[in-house]
């Protein structure tokens, strides 16, 4: 009888440590492997409620985004160079549809400027890619949702 109990208390013992379950958290990567590369606006968009509207970045040149955080710009003004910058962020922000959401996700933001006074300052609450060769990055300033969609080069 004894060696029954004993048993009943070891397989007892066994059965709870062995039924752990484990939850493994992998965040979502951080786009600078994907963004590293040439790229080019190819379309914006601007929606206050109505619809989506076109409009005109005022970039028609080439960016340029490097894996060390250092970014280019060339037109046919010339060259502008400077960073970009990505981060994995918990927020209130507007996707590509026009629909509100507010957890995680990737911003991102370009500062590029010359010795001319010319620059540009994009800043992005949300960024996501469609395949390899292209990503959309909105921005709401408080009435408008903006959308730039960049095309690798």
């Amino acid at each position: 009888m004894k060696k029954i109990l004993s048993l009943s208390v070891i397989a007892l013992i066994l059965l709870c440590t062995s039924c752990r379950k484990t939850i493994i958290i992998t965040p979502t990567p951080q786009p600078e492997n994907k963004i590293a590369s040439t790229w080019y606006i190819n379309d914006a968009s601007l929606n206050s409620g109505n619809g989506w509207y076109s409009f005109n970045p005022g970039a028609p040149g080439i960016f340029t985004f490097n894996n060390n955080g250092a970014a280019q710009y060339s037109d046919e003004n010339g060259n502008q160079t400077g960073e970009w910058y990505s981060d994995y962020i918990s927020s209130g922000y507007y996707d590509v549809y026009g629909d509100y959401y507010n957890n995680y996700h990737n911003d991102f933001q370009i500062k590029v400027s010359d010795n001319r006074g010319n620059y540009i300052n994009l800043y992005f609450d949300y960024i996501v890619f469609s395949g390899s060769n292209r990503f959309s990055a909105t921005y709401y300033d408080g009435k408008n949702i903006q959308e730039y969609n960049f095309y690798r080069y």
